[in-house]
């Protein structure tokens, strides 16, 4: 084996047991483009807010939970994107939702710039800070946001998420979301580190069984991996 893949090997390695060094090498890599400077400074200034930090997004991610929804809100007035990073998923939900004000939330200010460019001729679209979302609305997205680095969960077999990303964190924010939907509207979730039928919101929820499927690994309120390996993905208010 050369030195490249045993470098290789050993930051893979590493970075499951989160040793210091790779943490130190990834933060110092970060730097290199204003993509990794903008995600270290929301991961060092909105700490206690910012929950999910890459900005990786694409347009028509989630066609088939973006369709559902349509079909069960057809007339949504008011959608809020919960961490839209740089407005992609707004393009997309505009592609369904035509007469629908939708509001992108986002608390990377660079992804957030992008978004606001990229949304720019939508004059019934806007991207604000998540600590400026006002109202009630009848959609809510949160798509791959209520977690923190997925993949290195999975990778790392991590079996106890209460240092990473504790339950604590998604049950404030699912409570917050919820409180912002009117009775009737719906919550959308995708890629959630814990169950939303598990969180303090869940009894003023519905969960549509025929909603597509979320899949795991999912934690439960002790931090700790359940053998629950599928959840619906919308939720409608009671």
């Amino acid at each position: 084996m050369d030195f490249g893949a045993q470098l290789r090997s050993a930051i893979k390695a590493g970075r499951k047991r989160r040793a210091a060094w790779v943490r130190l090498l990834d933060t110092t890599r970060l730097f290199r483009t204003g993509e990794g400077r903008a995600r270290l400074c929301t991961r060092l200034v909105h700490r206690q807010r910012v929950h999910q930090t890459a900005p990786d997004t694409w347009e028509e991610r989630y066609p088939e939970l973006f369709d559902r929804a349509a079909q069960l809100m057809p007339n949504a007035r008011r959608i809020l994107s919960f961490g839209c990073s740089t407005g992609e998923e707004l393009i997309s939900l505009r592609r369904r939702f035509g007469a629908a004000e939708i509001i992108g939330a986002e608390i990377n200010s660079r992804s957030r710039r992008v978004a606001v460019r990229r949304l720019a001729s939508d004059l019934q679209a806007s991207v604000v800070k998540p600590t400026a979302v006002s109202g009630e609305f009848d959609v809510i997205f949160a798509l791959a946001v209520l977690q923190r680095g997925p993949h290195w969960v999975d990778e790392a077999g991590v079996d106890d998420l209460s240092a990473h990303y504790p339950f604590a964190k998604f049950d404030q924010m699912v409570r917050e979301l919820v409180g912002h939907l009117r009775a009737g509207g719906l919550l959308c979730t995708m890629h959630t580190h814990y169950l939303v039928e598990q969180s303090s919101a869940a009894p003023q929820l519905e969960s549509l069984s025929d909603s597509p499927p979320m899949c795991g690994p999912f934690f439960g309120p002790d931090n700790r991996r359940l053998a629950t390996q599928s959840a619906p993905s919308i939720y409608r208010k009671r």
